[in-house]
């Protein structure tokens, strides 16, 4: 994704992005990230805003049973096109860009924008029971035929304190 800083008009205005990122960080994460959505640009005297929210998909595998879904999250993004080198902006969350003239690449921004996004616990859906411990049969497809044995066999030397008689 481009932005032409000596082409974009001043003021405000839209900039349409659609586009698959390579994230390669995480070998139980996505390879890849089809992001789309539309970018506000504020086109200022010495600098450039651009933000929005970018809707993302990708395929997964859940976390609990394995099963590959699709993933949708938003990607927030906010950066700033500096086109005086000697300025300073006082937003450390705030991704800043520094050039004056030219197509500026974002590509590497929404990347990264989309890996900060990116959900930790990736769970195809709330309900999602998980796999069995024993035989690891997927729960969600029904019960196992595994017998349901809670009771750890190094406890079995100790009295049992559920009947209060004894």
């Amino acid at each position: 994704m481009r932005l032409d800083l000596d082409r974009i008009p001043a003021g405000q205005s839209d900039l349409p992005t659609a586009g698959e990122y390579v994230l390669e960080f995480d070998p139980d994460g996505p390879d890849k990230v089809a992001v789309t959505g539309c970018l506000v640009v504020d086109n200022l005297e010495s600098r450039c805003v651009v933000r929005g929210e970018l809707a993302a998909v990708s395929t997964v595998a859940c976390g609990r049973c394995l099963q590959d879904y699709e993933l949708r999250f938003e990607v927030p993004l906010e950066l700033v096109v500096l086109r005086d080198a000697n300025q300073e902006t006082d937003d450390a969350d705030t991704l800043v860009i520094h050039q004056r003239r030219g197509e500026v690449d974002l590509t590497e921004a929404v990347r990264e924008a989309v890996v900060l996004a990116l959900p930790l616990a990736r769970t195809c859906r709330d309900e999602c029971k998980g796999l069995c411990v024993h035989c690891g049969a997927n729960l969600n497809d029904g019960e196992c035929s595994c017998e349901d044995d809670d009771v750890d066999p190094r406890w079995d030397g100790l009295p049992d304190v559920s009947d209060p008689a004894e």
